[in-house]
Formats: C-alpha cells, sequence, structure tokens
C-alpha cells in the first residue's frame, strides 16, 4: 500500500502505453517540453517526475537499474513521463470547459486518507522524502488523478442503456451462461486401493452413517490426501469436475445414500451425498441490474477511450526538440521518424 501512494504518478508513467500525437517543437517557449492547447508542461515538471522515477528504482527492492541515456528503456520511460504530463494538462483544460472541479475539501481528505493509511505524518514524510517527493508533488499528482476520475465519469455519464439493448444482451445465446447455474452436489468419499476394502468401508457405513464414522475411516483407509482428514469431504461440484464413473454415482445417489464400491482410475470410492443444488435460471427482471452493470462498463470504457483519444488528438500539441514521444518509442515496423526541429 505504502508503495502504491507515493508512487501514484510514477505507476501510471510506467504503465503508460499511449503515444500521444503532435509535432515538433516550432511553437513552444522557452522553460517547456511541450504546448498544449492554451497550457504548456514545464521542463521543471518533468524534471521532478523523473527525481521521482529514479528515486524509486533505487528504493525498490529488486527494480533493475535505471536506464542508462541512449537506451531504448531510457527513451520509453522519457517519453511516458511527457505522455502523462501532456495528458494532465489536455484533461485538466477539457475540465474547465466541462465545468468538472476537484474541491480543496475533497483533495484534503484524500491526503488525509493517505496519511492514516500508512501510519501518520511522520512516517508519510519519511515516504515521500526517500522517494524525492514533495508534499506539494503528492497533492498536485493526487489532484490530476481526482481531476481525471471526475472527468471521466462525466463523459460516463453520458452513457445510456435502453431495456431493449438489456434484452438483446439476456436473449443472447452466448451470454445464456452467465444466467445459469448449472445442477450441483455436495459429496464425501473414501477412496481405497481394492474392492474388497471398499466393501468394508460400505458394510462399516451402513452400519453407522454418522460424520463421526465418516471422519474415522476417511482418516484410517482413504488413500485421498486431500480429502482423509477433512472426513473425506469434497465439497460443492458440478457435472464434468469429476470423472464420469464417479460423477454418474453422485448425481443418481440420493442424498444421505452410501453407494456401493465405485472403480475409477484412482480405485474404489465409497460415496455419500450430503447435498444437492438443483439447476437454476434467472428471469430478465433477476438479472436486468447485473445486465445493466456489466454493458453500462463496458459502453462507458470504450466512450472514455474514444474520448480521451479524439480529445488529445484535438489538443494541437507541440514538443520541444527531443521531447516528441513518437520519435522516442517508434514503432518497430515503421521507418524512424525525422527528430524534432
Amino acid at each position: 500500500m505504502k508503495k502504491f501512494i507515493v508512487a501514484v504518478v510514477l505507476l501510471a508513467v510506467l504503465l503508460s502505453v499511449a503515444v500521444l500525437a503532435g509535432c515538433g517543437g516550432t511553437k513552444v517557449p522557452a522553460g517547456a517540453i511541450a504546448a498544449v492547447g492554451s497550457g504548456v508542461v514545464t521542463q521543471q515538471q518533468f524534471d521532478a517526475i523523473w527525481a521521482q522515477a529514479e528515486a524509486q528504482y533505487k528504493n525498490t527492492a529488486g527494480a533493475p537499474t535505471f536506464p542508462k541515456a541512449g537506451t531504448a528503456a531510457y527513451d520509453q520511460l522519457k517519453a511516458s513521463i511527457v505522455n502523462y504530463l501532456v495528458q494532465n494538462e489536455v484533461i485538466k483544460q477539457q475540465a474547465a470547459k466541462l465545468g468538472v472541479t476537484v474541491s480543496g475539501k475533497a483533495l484534503d481528505a484524500r491526503v488525509q486518507q493517505i496519511t492514516t493509511q500508512v501510519g501518520g505524518q511522520v512516517k508519510l514524510d519519511a515516504l515521500l522524502k526517500k522517494n524525492s517527493v514533495s508534499v506539494a508533488d503528492l497533492k498536485s499528482q493526487l489532484q490530476a488523478q481526482m481531476l481525471q476520475d471526475a472527468v471521466k465519469a462525466k463523459v460516463a455519464s453520458q452513457t445510456k442503456l435502453t431495456d431493449a439493448q438489456l434484452l438483446a444482451y439476456f436473449n443472447d445465446p452466448k451470454n445464456k451462461h452467465q444466467f445459469a447455474t448449472a445442477e450441483s452436489v455436495d459429496a464425501k468419499h473414501i477412496l481405497v486401493k481394492t474392492q474388497a476394502e471398499a466393501l468394508k468401508i460400505q458394510k462399516l457405513l451402513q452400519a453407522n452413517n454418522t460424520p463421526a464414522e465418516w471422519a474415522k475411516l476417511a482418516k484410517q483407509y482413504s488413500i485421498d490426501p486431500g480429502s482423509k482428514n477433512s472426513g473425506g469431504s469434497l465439497g460443492n461440484f458440478t457435472k464434468g469436475r469429476m470423472v464420469k464413473p464417479f460423477e454418474d454415482v453422485a448425481f443418481s445417489l440420493k442424498v444421505g445414500q452410501v453407494s456401493a464400491p465405485v472403480k475409477t482410475q484412482f480405485g474404489y470410492h465409497i460415496i455419500e451425498v450430503t447435498k444437492k443444488t438443483p439447476a437454476t435460471a434467472q428471469t430478465f427482471a433477476q438479472a436486468k441490474a447485473q445486465i445493466k452493470s456489466t454493458l453500462l462498463y463496458t459502453q462507458q470504457t470504450t466512450a472514455w477511450d474514444k474520448w480521451l483519444k479524439t480529445t488529445l488528438a484535438d489538443a494541437g500539441i507541440k514538443y520541444a526538440a527531443g521531447f516528441n514521444p513518437a520519435d522516442l518509442t517508434p514503432s518497430p515496423s515503421a521507418s524512424p521518424s525525422p527528430s524534432a526541429t
């Protein structure tokens, strides 16, 4: 949890795969690495994240060596940080247009939540220092994250579903398994090597079919290590989970009935079913909320990805020389891109 908290930005950075569209740095102000619409991403912002990345590589057990200049890993990290900062700037500008904000009260509450999670202010301060993150950095990165979440929620709120769409999903044969529960049984068994042993155990259980007797005989005779110390219990299972000879008998027994010896490739089984659960199928009314949740998640994710891609493409991003992600991470199947000028 602690690593996650202080690495909010780095997790986003290192997992970033998008390369933002843009062109070379003919209109990027001094001190900036990118011009984004009406705003900029500064060299200072980039340097702060880069320092945090170096600190976390150094302080994370098992982490690889920090990438060296000139390597593909170095360029990938650089591109990821640029992508992250540019995306934050684009979202900040769009949030203003959409009327989306993160209140100081909400931000303070999130910081307090993190402080509590790590064990208090002293521990948080030490953790931030270790990873070259100032309190201002933490607040800025959290605010960016919260603002993105708020914009994402705004975009998602425009997603609408009709009952016809929900019903079509319910009636699609490919989805029917989601609304049905197969017949199942709870059973226990004692597995032995010979039929003679199995017949002996069957007689003993027919004479005294109690949980205590099952526990004693399973522990004494069963060669199944997974169940012998739990009274022979196999738990609950549906058809298709056990070998066919075992399954055929288990699903044919009445509850509480002790089977005759059942031969499988594992040996001889004595089986008892302790519970039967019939197959069930949900109605559309019962499944409606589940379907709506599933479809909303899918459609909202698609809507967000589309919105973000379009918004970034329309942002008119310009990069300073050496900071264009497309140049830093060229497609392996494409010809090398010309350097930004």
